[in-house]
C-alpha cells in the first residue's frame, strides 16, 4: 500500500470510523479520488487525534473547556488555565474506541507560588497524549497481504502559565509530535500554544487560545521506496478558541461555551495541479456539570455543532457523563470519571474512564 493511501486512511478512522475496516480498504481509493471535490471536513486533516479532547471530565462536557476554572482543571485545553489550579491533579485516561483504536491520556497540572509569595504565581501542565490503530490488514498495490500493520501518534505537552494579577492570566504551551506511519516512515514537529484567562467575578471566567502554530508532519519515504521515494508535508489545522464559564449560584454546578474556529491548511495540488477550495469551520461546543452531591457529578455537553457545513449537526457529538471522588485525607482525593460520547458516522460510541488523583 502507498503511502498516501496510508496516511489519508489512518486520518479517517480516527474520526469517521464505520464499522468494517476491510470494507474501508475497498473504498479507500473512492475517497481519495473525490477528495479534491469536497468542503473541509473535521477530522479530515493531519493531527486529529490531538482534537478529540483529554479525559472523561473534558470529554463529557463537550471539550467546552478553555475558560473552566471552576472544577478541576485540565491545561492542555488552555495554557493559561493551569495558574488557576490550586491543588495538583494528575489525569490518567482510557478510551474505548471501535476499529483496533487506541486513545490514551497522562497529565498534571498545578499552581505554584515562591516561598513567602502571597500573590501572583505560576502555573505548569506536563501531559502525554497516545494514540494509534492496530490489525490494519496491509496490501499492496496488486491485493498480496504484507501482514498486519499498526500506526501511531504522540503528543508531548508541556505548559506554562503566569498570573499577571489575582484574575488575569497568560500562558503558553510547547508541543512535541512523534508519529510512525507505516515501518521506518516517522516525524516529529514543534508546535506552540497560547492563551490567556480572565476571572471577571467569582462566578464569571472567560478564555482564549490559539494552539498548533507550526505543527505539521513531514514525511519521508525514500527508505522504503529508495529513489522513487519523496517527501510530504501535511500541516495541521489551527485553532482559535474563545469561551466563558460561569459557576451557578451556590455552587450547583458549572455552565460553558466556546466558540471554536479551524483554519484549515491549504490542499495539495492533484495530478492537473488543481488545488481544492479551502473551507474553515466555525464550531460551538456547550458543556455543563451539575453537583447532585458533593461526591457526585452529573455532566453533559454537545460538541462540533458545527456551522460550516451544510448540516449543522452532521459532525456533532453528543456526550454524557458523571464523576465520583472521595477525599481519604486533608491533603489527598481520589475521583473516578466516566464520559460516553456518541460519534457521527457509526453505532459505536466513545467511551472514557479517567482516574483523577489531587493533592495539596
Amino acid at each position: 500500500m502507498k503511502y498516501g493511501v496510508k496516511y489519508f486512511y489512518f486520518s479517517e478512522i480516527m474520526n469517521r470510523p464505520k464499522k468494517n475496516m476491510k470494507r474501508l480498504l475497498l473504498i479507500l481509493f473512492l475517497l481519495i479520488a473525490v477528495s479534491q471535490l469536497s468542503h473541509a471536513q473535521l477530522g479530515s486533516y493531519a493531527g486529529s487525534f490531538s482534537r478529540i479532547g483529554f479525559g472523561a471530565r473534558g470529554l463529557s462536557m463537550g471539550n467546552a473547556m478553555v475558560s473552566d476554572i471552576f472544577g478541576s482543571i485540565n491545561g492542555i485545553y488552555n495554557p493559561a488555565l493551569a495558574a488557576f489550579q490550586t491543588d495538583g491533579v494528575v489525569n490518567l485516561g482510557y478510551t474505548f474506541m471501535s476499529l483496533d483504536r487506541k486513545h490514551n491520556y497522562l497529565g498534571f497540572t498545578k499552581k505554584f507560588k515562591l516561598p513567602k509569595q502571597k500573590q501572583g504565581g505560576a502555573g505548569i501542565t506536563l501531559a502525554w497524549l497516545n494514540a494509534g490503530v492496530s490489525d490494519i490488514d496491509g496490501r499492496d498495490n496488486d491485493t498480496r497481504q504484507l501482514g498486519e500493520l499498526s500506526t501511531f501518534e504522540n503528543e508531548f505537552y508541556l505548559g506554562t502559565a503566569f498570573l499577571l494579577s489575582e484574575q488575569l492570566s497568560l500562558g503558553v504551551g510547547f508541543k512535541l509530535y512523534y508519529s510512525k506511519l507505516y515501518e521506518e516512515v516517522t516525524t516529529t514537529s514543534f508546535a506552540l500554544d497560547i492563551g490567556a484567562m480572565y476571572k471577571a467575578s467569582p462566578n464569571l471566567a472567560f478564555g482564549f487560545s490559539y494552539k498548533d502554530i507550526g505543527a505539521k508532519y513531514e514525511w519521508r519515504t525514500s527508505e522504503i521506496y529508495g529513489s522513487l521515494g519523496n517527501t510530504t508535508e501535511d500541516k495541521f489545522p489551527k485553532t482559535l478558541d474563545l469561551g466563558a464559564s460561569y459557576l451557578l449560584p451556590k455552587n450547583i454546578g458549572i455552565v460553558s461555551l466556546a466558540l471554536q474556529q479551524y483554519f484549515n491548511p491549504d490542499s495539495a495540488p492533484d495530478s492537473l495541479g488543481v488545488v481544492a477550495d479551502k473551507s474553515n469551520n466555525t464550531v460551538l461546543r456547550i458543556g455543563t456539570e451539575i453537583n447532585v452531591i458533593p461526591q457526585v457529578k452529573f455532566r453533559a455537553g454537545l460538541d462540533r455543532i458545527d456551522f460550516s457545513a451544510d448540516d449543522i449537526t452532521g459532525n456533532l457529538k453528543p456526550t454524557f457523563g458523571i464523576g465520583l471522588d472521595k477525599s481519604f485525607s486533608k491533603t489527598i482525593n481520589l475521583g473516578l470519571d466516566y464520559s460516553f460520547q456518541l460519534e457521527p458516522f457509526t453505532h459505536d460510541a466513545l467511551q472514557n474512564i479517567t482516574l483523577v488523583f489531587k493533592f495539596k
